[in-house]
């Protein structure tokens, strides 16, 4: 047991210096500190009754236990943004003092002590016991209270670190009522030296909740642990040396792991810092191109709609002239719709914002209306844009028409982008394991491997190794993309392969080089 508490004061120490290197600013880190630090000072006063026992460690324990207490109180109206009266603050302190200075004053708290162990003491209760332990479990039921009642009115992080601190405290309180207060009615004292290390239970708990990090990330959970386990070991070797030089090294190796292990600790988490705070750049960068999108859309659709009314004649005949540059005019709008439509959707993604919508489809259908919006473009640079439609129906597949539509339309026009002459060819076929490989697993179980893919191949320019690498990253282009088609931004891909990952398939591309042009492939599952 001596050793339990050994550890358990050196713990808490450690989390208090751990919590207020986090953030020494901080008046909640700052508050943390000083409960674990009064905790364990309380620890290393029950052991010290146990080692060296006399009735002044006794009250200390006494004493030392109200300020446990009353700190953490004031550390979880801070954690759950209380604005308590000063007043109300200022009598909690009041009494608990009072008890602090009523436990050194002889036969007040205890009273005719005749022997004093480890945990525990024979002797009588005195006058103030019972208020003494009314007050203490008041202040601890309290903040139980205040953590409940904030719990119920938070959401996301916030929620997570209440609950953790719920747990750890209900943990400490639970176990402290079992151990000295329940069993000792039955006689049972073996225990109550447990009711002091217990609290590493709500200290653990509230560390991980203090410091968002924990929650997160298991690199600094397993750093923190592997330096807390070496530096507890490498202190109890500490005390086993026999001779003064082996008790001077083994303490300057113990002093040296301490501050290397800190700096370690602070680099790991100076590391998560910087990519939340990349992560967080990233999140302000998509919002602002949503925000950005939005407040274009609506303007460029109504130029649209107004130069399709001035080529259709509405306001009166077009001269001819006009015609020409009215034509360039809304091929470039339309240019730039859909590059705030890419955007757009980039962002959605990006943010998470995207919805999935789920309908059976017949794959062919989604294929001929690409075909039939791009042929018009493909005939008009000298293309041959082929549909090679299968002659048997194709299972219908589970899937969100409208984002399939979106990534077949992005790679055919690509594909028309990127051709000069030639062809683009589309095709598709149904893959069935169940007939070629798998004879002997049964259907149910070989259906869910079935897929559908779609291969489109074109003569155009092809693609080198390094350019397929990158091909579906956004903004990525090409050599081919930068010289034939100036206009685009290279999000066409990234958009296709960011949907393909929403619709559990796969997309990727092939190409024999450049000038052997690229074969594209969508991998769709059969559900």
């Amino acid at each position: 047991m001596e050793i339990i508490l050994s550890i358990s004061a050196i713990i808490s120490f450690f989390l208090g210096i751990f919590v207020l290197l986090q953030n020494s600013r901080s008046w909640l880190h700052r508050w943390y500190s000083i409960f674990s630090f009064i905790t364990g000072i309380w620890i290393s006063v029950n052991l010290m009754a146990g080692i060296f026992p006399a009735i002044f460690w006794m009250k200390s324990a006494y004493a030392f236990g109200m300020l446990v207490a009353i700190t953490a109180l004031m550390w979880i109206l801070l954690l759950c943004e209380e604005k308590v009266n000063k007043l109300k603050i200022y009598l909690i302190w009041a009494g608990a003092l009072l008890f602090f200075i009523i436990s050194y004053i002889n036969e007040l708290i205890i009273k005719n002590i005749t022997k004093i162990y480890l945990g525990g003491y024979k002797g009588e209760t005195g006058p103030f016991f019972l208020f003494y332990t009314i007050y203490l479990f008041g202040i601890l039921f309290f903040s139980i209270y205040k953590l409940l009642s904030k719990y119920k009115k938070v959401k996301g992080i916030k929620k997570l670190q209440l609950k953790y601190t719920l747990l750890g405290a209900f943990s400490w309180v639970t176990i402290v009522t079992i151990v000295s207060f329940i069993l000792p009615l039955f006689g049972i004292l073996q225990y109550t030296a447990l009711d002091t290390p217990s609290t590493l239970i709500f200290l653990i708990f509230t560390t991980y909740a203090i410091t968002k990090h924990h929650l997160f990330n298991i690199r600094v959970i397993a750093t923190e642990l592997l330096v807390g386990l070496v530096s507890i070991i490498l202190f109890i070797d500490l005390f086993l040396s026999k001779s003064l030089p082996v008790l001077l090294l083994k303490g300057g190796i113990l002093l040296a792991f301490i501050y290397v292990g800190f700096g370690l600790i602070k680099s790991v988490l100076r590391e998560i810092e910087r990519r939340e705070e990349l992560e967080r750049l990233s999140k302000a960068k998509s919002e602002f191109i949503s925000i950005t999108s939005h407040q274009l859309r609506t303007p460029l659709s109504t130029v649209k709609g107004y130069i399709s009314m001035l080529r259709e004649g509405v306001y009166g005949k077009l001269p001819n002239k006009m015609r020409q540059p009215m034509e360039n005019v809304y091929k470039s709008n339309e240019r730039l719709i859909k590059q705030v439509n890419d955007l757009l959707n980039i962002s959605r993604i990006e943010t998470g914002k995207i919805e999935i919508e789920l309908e059976k489809i017949a794959i062919e259908d989604v294929i001929s209306e690409v075909i039939q919006e791009l042929e018009i473009k493909a005939k008009t640079k000298g293309l041959d844009l082929k549909w090679q439609k299968p002659s048997q129906p194709l299972p219908k597949i589970t899937t969100d028409k409208e984002k399939l539509r979106q990534i077949i339309l992005n790679i055919i026009d690509n594909a028309i982008r990127y051709t000069n002459k030639g062809y683009i060819a589309v095709k598709v076929k149904h893959q069935s394991f169940f007939k070629s490989n798998h004879r002997f697993l049964s259907k149910q179980n070989s259906s869910q491997r079935d897929k559908i893919i779609i291969e489109i191949k074109d003569t155009g320019e092809g693609l080198t190794k390094e350019e397929i690498a990158h091909i579906f990253d956004s903004f990525s282009r090409g050599k081919a993309g930068t010289r034939f088609w100036t206009e685009g931004a290279g999000l066409g891909l990234y958009i296709a392969r960011r949907f393909i990952e929403l619709l559990n398939g796969k997309i990727w591309a092939e190409s024999k080089g450049r000038g052997e042009g690229s074969t594209f492939y969508i991998e769709l599952p059969v559900k």
